[in-house]
């Protein structure tokens, strides 16, 4: 399993990232650095390839947990 840092930075660089998902560059970087990425994006990350749902759901009830 994969973690929402991890899942970031598969999708590509932090401007790649920023570009696709229509944020800043200091978003993403928020992102990676909390190990977080916010709901309302799971969609775009699964729409173009970069995660699963259920990946994502895993990798957040798992940051809950710690």
């Amino acid at each position: 399993m994969h973690t929402h840092s991890e899942i970031v930075k598969r999708a590509g660089t932090a401007e790649e990232v920023a570009c696709a998902r229509g944020v800043s560059v200091h978003t993403v970087r928020s992102w990676i650095k909390r190990n977080s990425i916010p709901a309302e994006h799971w969609a775009g990350f699964v729409g173009d390839g970069k995660a699963t749902f259920e990946e994502l759901g895993l990798a957040a009830a798992k940051q809950v947990q710690a």
